[in-house]
């Protein structure tokens, strides 16, 4: 297989006859532009001499008469991770039996390879819930439907590589026809004036609706209901038209539970039209910016879990980087005083700012100093603060009797006063209503036993004004109880007794080398780490008082571990001394987890009594110690 396309790719070159860039060669080729570099070394290592040239302007090939090398037996067709995204896509797209000794024959790789791939894929996707095996020499997938259409949607965009995926991107995981279909239906839906879908959104609905639709096709149905079914009248209207319509065009059958994902979908990448500015902008500041800014915002929504695709963010950030470039091109920057209080007080908003400043510095070819990412820190810092996303808030559930409508005005009054830190998931009248759900924290009015099987708040059904210093101490406990059981539960899967270190008189540069090989040789990150976290670190200082974070702002670790270096004396770290060190490694699929784990210990740090006990410690056991002492 590989050697056909090694052959095609010669082929294509020598009738061409002119140069050919990476990525039109990965589209005939339907591989990933580092698959055809792979091919490109491969051919001329085989050939023992250069017969692939390459410049600027792409690839060329030399005539040759013999193609005999390339029948050669091979031992590595493709990287471990396209052999991944293969298999997964094998089983869960293509339905296709994957027998152990065929696919090492299809994939030139050995038995004990495909072993050790397998053991990886159970680390890597382990965040899904889906488990690898062999049964019979036949390779299965065992986890829920939910679970395994949430790994395939993941895998398809990692085979990107990071870049926006669109139309074209689809139609070579899934048939071209129905994406087409889909893409339709899309339009007669959505592309009206009652609906604002941006192209992120719109890819995003291709893609889950190709997924639900795939594996309906083949009896795969989901079970279980994720969210609280539709209420809304009209919603539920358009979700059973949108049903039925993909139900004609695909001749398959929806149950409650595929519909109920449809509705998931159009609440989650769907909102009703405001009046648009985005023509003016574009106007204002030139399509490519816009095209651009829209990229990288895609990319921060991938990294980091956050949506800043908004109209309200877009706008005024649009406007402020055309003149931030403009400024940088001519050399001349603003001042911002806040630079060192808010890497301080805020650094996960502000390594998205980081990240930012070093994709515009890639794009543009200009320097962008930290008094301007303290600018762009303000922008993305104010958009976080005015979503305050869902992820964020209690999910509660209010049980009171409904006398004289007493529940909806109680419904009413704690949303209007505690929207940005609770959502009431619904409203019950009985205990034993409670079972069917899940929930942060009761609010009840009911004096009863039963409140103390729950997190609960009892609240006088009157005046809940003079309710209100209560109401917040109780929903900070119970978001302080949440984070500090995030801790406690993940505590030993990122930490590594081998990665605690005790350093005096030592360099920066000697603590990232340190960490890094040690992290390298334990199989947890790859070599290019070390460069990216050196990166990261010329950018912008990661030393926030005593504390030192260095990272890189791609989370691509084969596992996540945080790494740990004390230093009693200090150690100097750029303009700041450190004691403590954490060499934070991150895996794509813990993004979420780490980083309020991550934010919970700085912020702990900040009491100098407990900073003096954790630099003064000599193993991972006394850190772990402190720390959960210290909840």
């Amino acid at each position: 297989m590989a050697m056909n396309k090694k052959k095609t790719l010669l082929l294509y070159l020598w009738e061409r006859n002119s140069f050919c860039t990476a990525s039109e060669l990965a589209d005939v080729l339907d591989v990933s532009i580092r698959t055809v570099k792979m091919y490109v070394k491969e051919i001329n290592t085989l050939a023992h001499h250069k017969v692939i040239l390459s410049s600027n302007k792409g690839y060329t090939a030399l005539k040759i008469n013999d193609l005999g090398f390339l029948d050669e037996p091979q031992t590595l067709a493709f990287s471990y991770s396209e052999r991944s995204i293969y298999i997964i896509k094998k089983i869960l797209i293509e339905h296709k039996p994957l027998n152990t000794f065929d696919l090492c024959d299809e994939l030139f790789i050995s038995y004990s390879t495909l072993k050790s791939d397998l053991a990886k894929m159970n680390t890597l996707y382990q965040i899904f819930h889906i488990h690898f095996s062999t049964q019979n020499d036949i390779i299965q997938i065992k986890g829920s439907e939910k679970d395994k259409r949430a790994l395939l949607s993941s895998i398809i965009r990692q085979e990107t590589n990071n870049r926006i995926l669109d139309l074209a991107a689809l139609k070579k995981s899934f048939n071209p026809t129905e994406i087409e279909k889909i893409s339709q239906i899309l339009n007669d839906f959505f592309k009206k004036d009652t609906f604002n879908l941006n192209n992120f959104s719109y890819t995003n609905l291709l893609l889950h609706f190709a997924i639900l639709i795939e594996r309906v096709k083949t009896g795969h149905y989901l079970s279980e209901i994720r969210e609280i079914m539709i209420k809304n009248p009209e919603e539920r209207n358009l979700v059973n038209q949108l049903s039925a319509r993909i139900e004609h065009d695909f001749s398959i059958q929806l149950n409650t539970y595929e519909k109920n994902e449809i509705y998931i979908f159009f609440k989650t990448n769907i909102n009703y039209l405001i009046d648009s500015n985005y023509a003016k902008l574009r106007e204002l500041i030139g399509e490519d910016y816009l095209t651009q800014i829209v990229k990288i915002l895609e990319e921060i929504s991938q990294l980091y879990s956050i949506d800043l695709n908004h109209e309200s963010f877009i706008i005024p950030f649009g406007l402020h980087i055309k003149s931030l470039i403009t400024r940088a091109s001519l050399g001349k920057y603003n001042r911002n005083p806040l630079s060192e209080k808010i890497k301080q007080d805020c650094p996960i908003i502000y390594d998205i700012a980081i990240f930012i400043a070093l994709r515009l510095s890639e794009i543009y070819q200009v320097e962008i100093p930290e008094d301007e990412i303290a600018f762009i820190f303000l922008h993305v810092g104010t958009e976080i603060d005015r979503q305050n996303t869902e992820n964020d808030k209690l999910h509660c559930i209010l049980l009171c009797s409904d006398y004289l409508g007493l529940e909806k005005k109680i419904y009413h009054q704690l949303m209007q006063d505690y929207a940005d830190e609770i959502l009431i998931e619904t409203i019950v009248s009985s205990y034993e209503e409670l079972k069917q759900h899940h929930f942060d924290l009761l609010i009840t009015f009911l004096e009863d036993e039963r409140n103390y099987e729950y997190p609960f708040l009892l609240l006088l059904p009157f005046q809940l004004d003079k309710q209100k210093n209560e109401i917040r101490e109780k929903i900070y406990e119970i978001q302080q109880a949440k984070k500090k059981a995030l801790i406690f539960n993940h505590f030993d899967h990122y930490f590594h007794s081998d990665l605690f270190l005790v350093m005096e008189d030592v360099s920066q540069d000697y603590v990232i080398s340190t960490l890094c090989d040690q992290m390298e040789r334990l199989g947890f990150i790859a070599a290019s780490f070390k460069t990216f976290v050196n990166e990261r670190e010329r950018a912008s200082s990661t030393a926030f008082g005593c504390i030192a974070i260095p990272h890189s702002v791609h989370m691509d670790a084969y596992q996540t571990k945080i790494g740990v270096a004390v230093s009693r004396s200090g150690i100097v770290w750029g303009n700041n001394v450190v004691n403590i060190i954490l060499l934070i490694a991150i895996n794509k699929y813990d993004k979420q987890v780490l980083l309020t784990i991550n934010e919970f210990i700085l912020s702990m740090f900040e009491n100098q009594e407990i900073l003096t006990l954790a630099k003064n410690t000599s193993t991972l056991a006394e850190f772990k110690d402190i720390i959960l002492t210290n909840l």
